[in-house]
């Protein structure tokens, strides 16, 4: 697929779409009420795709405390089956393109390889230096201007586009979260914010920081680079350029991405060090071990929901005995 190509809007694949979303879930009363009428759903839904009077609707929200405390917003089974078929559209058109070290939603990749990508890198320039960093409230803070412009470096589909844009002003942070015109002013000030809950988010935060790597890889031309969502490091050779780095790059993602660098997890050290990264402490040659950190809030909020995940992770073995036992309290 290339980025001519045209987002298909058949009923068949709207039923591809809704298939694809419906595997990745448990049965939910909104998922059954869709399903129970299903035929004439996805029949409405291509309808209107096709004849333009789609409109996104409003999200409910919900806190979830997990690794940091997030306000998921939830689409409506309607419109998660639209965010599946702009995804599917996507990530072919995309993913080539995409740095070799991103790691974060896409297949094949994920945390445990991201963490093991970045030991090996730790070792093989143990005398160098890393700038560690990752982005303040990345996905409250993307601007829809300019993921409209990264959009349109992969999309020229004008169908696909308008989708996309209907997406992306369904959403905006501090703002009450409803569906708005398509007659909205183009000359409207541009909002921020795309919805944690939205598949489609994680694909646009890959488009987004794409713009990122690029400039990392090509401008600053480190030793190596790893990014797994908004959190990243840079090995440069000494301080001095790893400094360097740090300071034209903050500027570089404020000018050009309208983003901030968390301020407390901004720093430059030697990688024989080792550091934290990605709820991790990551050595050269020692094995991976979750930080104290995140064990405490494991142990604090571990649930039925996110055990799974939690036990995916490098913990202690005398730590993760207790998730089985904290989950029966």
């Amino acid at each position: 697929m290339t980025a001519n190509s045209s987002i298909d809007l058949s009923l068949t694949n709207i039923w591809h779409a809704w298939a694809n979303f419906r595997k990745e879930k448990k049965p939910s009363r909104e998922i059954m009420v869709f399903q129970s009428d299903l035929e004439r759903n996805l029949l409405q839904l291509c309808a209107d795709l096709n004849n333009g009077q789609y409109r996104h609707g409003s999200y409910n929200h919900r806190i979830v405390n997990e690794k940091k405390r997030r306000d998921i917003a939830v689409a409506t089974v309607r419109d998660r089956v639209v965010h599946r078929l702009l995804y599917d559209y996507l990530v072919p058109i995309v993913d080539d393109r995409l740095d070799y070290d991103v790691w974060s939603c896409r297949s094949g990749k994920g945390l445990h390889k991201a963490l093991l990508r970045t030991q090996s890198l730790l070792n093989k320039y143990d005398h160098c230096w890393v700038w560690r960093a990752d982005i303040s409230k990345f996905f409250d803070n993307v601007n829809h201007e300019v993921l409209r412009d990264c959009l349109t470096r992969y999309v020229t589909d004008e169908n696909a586009l308008n989708l996309l844009d209907k997406i992306i002003r369904s959403y905006s942070h501090n703002e009450k979260p409803a569906s708005q015109p398509a007659s909205q002013p183009a000359s409207q000030p541009a909002s921020h914010g795309i919805p944690i809950g939205n598949l489609t988010s994680q694909i646009f935060a890959n488009i987004y920081l794409n713009e990122f790597d690029w400039f990392i890889r090509h401008e600053v031309k480190p030793l190596a680079y790893v990014r797994y969502g908004d959190d990243f490091i840079v090995i440069m050779a000494n301080r001095q350029s790893a400094v360097s780095t740090k300071q034209i790059a903050t500027a570089w993602l404020e000018h050009n991405l309208k983003l901030i660098v968390h301020p407390k997890n901004n720093v430059v050290l030697k990688a024989n060090k080792g550091l934290k990264f990605l709820g991790h402490e990551i050595h050269p040659l020692s094995p991976l071990s979750v930080d104290k950190h995140m064990i405490g809030k494991i142990l604090t909020q571990v649930d039925a929901k996110n055990a799974s995940s939690y036990m995916a992770m490098h913990v202690p073995r005398r730590k993760i005995k207790l998730l089985p036992w904290l989950l029966k309290k």
